[in-house]
């Protein structure tokens, strides 16, 4: 991870979503970076994190750091392997995959992990998955762009009979393959506020991505629409790399959801 933390901590966010994990077949955990100059790591393994302490304090001062407005931060993970670990050996505490996300969670003070799920679709085993993560006292997030119906059926069943929410945001794709999703629909499907993610100027889908002018038109726009849960960018280090301004994009979403 070698972005800029002190400028990402400074600039008004209250959120970081880390992008991304895996887990592996054996339920040990990989980190994937897509940043010139990073790279994989394995950060737990049986049942003990085996990031590194240079990485590890990197994340914690995340929320850590002297000024940080973070208070909140998470992993994004695909969908990988989920299905064959919940089924066998399961979700029980003395399972590989168990203790070493509880063991991520410490080494990283984690809040949440992020569902990022774009293949499988599998609601018994995600939901599994879910409150085995709620156990270890993550909660569980939500990053859509289709497929309405596995979101609004993974979250009835996983906060089902809790006082407290286990899933308690959905952060919305608007860009790419969701780039005509409305937030508002969204909310109305799901019964939960939703956060809106759109890509800044990047270089790889450069038709879209949104300056921070235009950031604050659409949020604008949506949030006059309804009262929304927030808002957000897909950031995959493009911020820093056409020379950006994590401040400007920054003061967009604290002017519009103070």
């Amino acid at each position: 991870m070698v972005s800029n933390t002190t400028a990402i901590t400074t600039s008004g966010y209250n959120s970081v979503i880390l992008f991304g994990v895996g887990i592996l077949a054996n339920g040990d955990i990989m980190y994937y970076s897509n940043t010139p100059g990073s790279v994989d790591v394995l950060v737990a393994s049986g049942g003990a994190y085996v990031g590194g302490d240079a990485l590890a304090q990197k994340v914690r001062s995340l929320k850590t750091r002297s000024g940080s407005t973070i208070n909140r931060v998470e992993i994004c993970m695909n969908s990988n392997n989920m299905r064959e670990l919940m089924t066998s050996p399961g979700p029980g505490s003395s399972t590989n995959i168990y203790r070493n996300f509880a063991a991520l969670k410490t080494a990283w003070t984690l809040d949440a992990v992020n569902n990022n799920d774009e293949s499988l679709y599998h609601v018994p085993s995600t939901v599994t998955f879910a409150k085995m993560l709620g156990t270890m006292g993550y909660k569980y997030s939500l990053c859509p762009y289709t497929n309405i119906n596995f979101w609004t059926s993974l979250r009835t069943q996983v906060n089902s009979g809790l006082s407290t929410p286990l899933i308690d945001r959905a952060y919305l794709q608007c860009y790419d393959g969701g780039g005509g999703n409305n937030p508002v629909s969204w909310q109305n499907s799901l019964g939960m506020t939703v956060v809106p993610l759109i890509w800044v100027i990047n270089d790889a889908k450069p038709w879209e991505g949104n300056t921070a002018a235009q950031a604050r038109t659409r949020f604008s726009n949506w949030a006059r629409q309804a009262t929304l849960g927030g808002g957000g960018y897909w950031n995959e280090y493009d911020i820093e790399k056409m020379g950006l301004s994590y401040t400007e994009y920054g003061k967009v979403l604290t002017d519009i959801f103070p």
